[in-house]
């Protein structure tokens, strides 16, 4: 039988709108969801029905409607993917860009296959075929591509994208699909192909080569963030314990300057006799004996970090209330007390500072609940805050950049075995800590 040659190449375009619509929930499924439940299946549903609608409409467009067209069918892959998961509008046009090299690829392949199995002699008669080397090929490639998506996800909570990224895929992919419709375009060019097969093989090829490319530049972006966040994490242990060790030495510095001031004032109170001279001497032994008591919570660097903190506090006007028990704490390593309480301060201190002078108010309370320790900061917060599992959302306009005080914590708490969760409740906000105490030596027990 003689094939229409035309007819051949031409893929239907319901082959390219289910390919790309399975790309889009293979990005949803594995990303945070901004719609779940009805809404965002009436969204996929919706997307889906204007692209089948669409590229089927377009079937065999003219050569100068081509690229005004898949400006469309791009732009209703970007709004699949934007309104389906809490993406920033650099990371859905940077996934976007992936799903439709990924569709491209599937519907390629899909379509190749059919036609050298089945197309040749039941072109005409053969549309079962067709839907059942569709569901065969479409779910091989779909779940090869989930498994890899998902294992993209390990180890990182999400990719941030900059234009320099978005631009380097944009041109990797604007060259694979050029280069992929060439024959289509013109097929007596110094790249195309001149038989069907020869063509479907060119198209195919450099469709994966450029998917190949696409993940491989991602893999080498998620490196290079998490080989950034490590490092950032490390150097804010690093600075929040240098900042205890300082604190320390000037804590000693104070400690002994005071011991000699309670001898001196002894001396002058024996030898001086009046009654005024006598009273003032006695209010400043009262106000250096309320530095000797202060933050003396039975963990020597919990006293450093919170010393440090109060001056500031005392400085800028907070409040700060502390109820601790410092010597919950001993089963901790030195470096991570300094760096968790030093991280936790910093962040209500630093919201505290934003309000008025009246409602500067920071809290910090450690305690024991049965086999749990249980630490609590609480800071007045007038402003709305966003929460994205169970932690705040940097309100700064550069994230790559902000968070990483949050991300501190939870990496020392996970060393522990432990959670920690963020919540706001009428202008108070509250981070807390629940880690598990047993087989740990705490006081001595």
């Amino acid at each position: 039988m003689n094939i229409n040659t035309t007819a051949i190449l031409n893929t239907p375009g319901y082959y390219y709108a289910i390919a790309y619509i399975l790309s889009c929930l293979t990005v949803i499924s594995t990303n945070r969801r901004r719609k779940k439940g009805w809404g965002g299946i009436l969204i996929h549903a919706g997307v889906f029905s204007a692209l089948v609608f669409f590229m089927s409409l377009t079937d065999g467009i003219r050569k100068w409607l081509f690229i005004p067209s898949m400006c469309v069918i791009i732009g209703l892959i970007l709004a699949d993917l934007y309104l389906g998961c809490e993406f920033t509008v650099l990371q859905a046009c940077y996934y976007c860009i992936k799903a439709f090299i990924n569709g491209e690829f599937a519907a390629s392949l899909c379509w190749q296959i059919y036609y050298h199995f089945c197309g040749k002699v039941y072109y005409e008669n053969s549309s079962m075929w067709k839907w059942i080397e569709m569901l065969i090929v479409y779910g091989v490639i779909y779940s090869c591509l989930y498994l890899i998506e998902k294992s993209l996800q390990k180890d990182m909570e999400e990719l941030q994208i900059t234009g320099r990224e978005l631009l380097v895929v944009a041109v990797i992919s604007g060259a694979v699909f050029a280069v992929s419709n060439l024959s289509y375009l013109d097929r007596n060019g110094l790249f195309s192909g001149g038989m069907a097969s020869d063509i479907f093989i060119i198209r195919t090829l450099v469709d994966l080569s450029g998917l190949a490319v696409l993940y491989a530049y991602h893999i080498q972006v998620k490196e290079v963030q998490m080989r950034f966040e490590k490092d950032t994490l490390q150097n804010i242990m690093d600075m929040q314990y240098r900042n205890y060790k300082l604190s320390q030495e000037s804590i000693d510095l104070v400690n002994q300057k005071y011991h000699d001031l309670k001898h001196q004032i002894a001396i002058f109170k024996s030898e001086i006799g009046t009654e005024k001279t006598s009273e003032y001497l006695e209010q400043m032994e009262r106000e250096i004996k309320v530095f000797e008591a202060q933050n003396k919570t039975g963990n020597k660097v919990l006293d450093a970090v919170l010393m440090s903190k109060s001056v500031y506090c005392q400085k800028h006007g907070i409040e700060m209330k502390i109820m601790v028990d410092g010597g919950l704490l001993d089963f901790m390593d030195v470096v991570d007390v300094s760096a968790l309480f030093g991280n936790m301060l910093d962040n209500a201190i630093e919201s505290a500072e934003k309000q008025k002078e009246e409602k500067r108010l920071v809290g910090l309370y450690i305690s024991r609940e049965k086999q749990f320790l249980r630490i609590r900061t609480e800071n007045y917060c007038a402003e709305k805050i966003s929460f994205k599992n169970g932690m705040p959302v940097t309100t700064k306009k550069d994230k790559r950049f902000h968070g990483y005080g949050m991300k501190s914590m939870q990496k020392t708490v996970e060393k522990y075995g432990g959670s920690v969760v963020a919540s706001q409740r009428e202008h108070w906000f509250e981070l807390k800590i629940l880690i598990p105490l047993n087989g740990k030596r705490i006081n001595g027990i």
